[in-house]
């Protein structure tokens, strides 16, 4: 360590955490008392999301289930953590949807802006990346669970109902509503009898 210090003009302890983070991502290999090695891995510097996003999905209550793990948590930091710009951003963006919805406009792209918006500004960048990988997945999904009774005009009040909780930061009642947002597409697409 003292080495690599010395020839880039560092400080030990900034040599010392970036090995621990090279290590913690499986780039190099730390063995006291014997040096550091770098892995020999042909996939080191895949995505480490790849596996997950190759992933088969079997149906649309799995996509639906990882999203009810996620999503009620982001609902809730967002309205912790959210800029004032980004809350009012999310209100528009349920507005938004909701006059789409109304038109018979396509609106499945400001529906994954508005989930965007909130992962965004729950201000975790790791849930987001896990939200947008299950995003990706649920494209076709989506635009299923707009076809069961009800489910549009149902999404859109909850939609409505959320940005409303973030902008007034009431924690646990966005992360409430997001679940009950996410399990109410299960029920249906369990009364459906609907595995995609």
């Amino acid at each position: 360590m003292q080495e690599l210090a010395s020839r880039y003009g560092l400080s030990l302890t900034a040599v010392r955490e970036a090995l621990r983070l090279l290590e913690s991502r499986r780039v190099v290999s730390i063995e006291h008392g014997r040096g550091i090695f770098v892995r020999n891995d042909p996939g080191l510097l895949e995505d480490p999301m790849a596996p997950i996003k190759g992933m088969e999905i079997r149906s649309l209550l799995e996509l639906l289930e990882a999203r009810l793990a996620i999503e009620p948590e982001l609902a809730a930091y967002c309205a912790l953590r959210a800029s004032a710009a980004q809350a009012k951003s999310i209100r528009e963006l349920s507005d938004l949807m909701e006059a789409q919805m109304k038109r018979g406009e396509e609106h499945f792209q400001t529906d994954v802006r508005y989930h965007q918006e909130i992962a965004e500004g729950a201000g975790n960048p790791l849930l987001a990346q896990m939200l947008s990988v299950v995003a990706d997945l649920s494209a076709q999904g989506r635009r299923e669970t707009d076809k069961l009774p009800l489910m549009r005009e149902k999404a859109a009040s909850y939609h409505r109902l959320i940005a409303i909780a973030i902008q007034e930061r009431e924690l646990e009642q966005a992360r409430a509503l997001m679940k009950a947002h996410i399990q109410d597409m299960i029920n249906a697409i369990q009364a459906k009898g609907s595995c995609l």
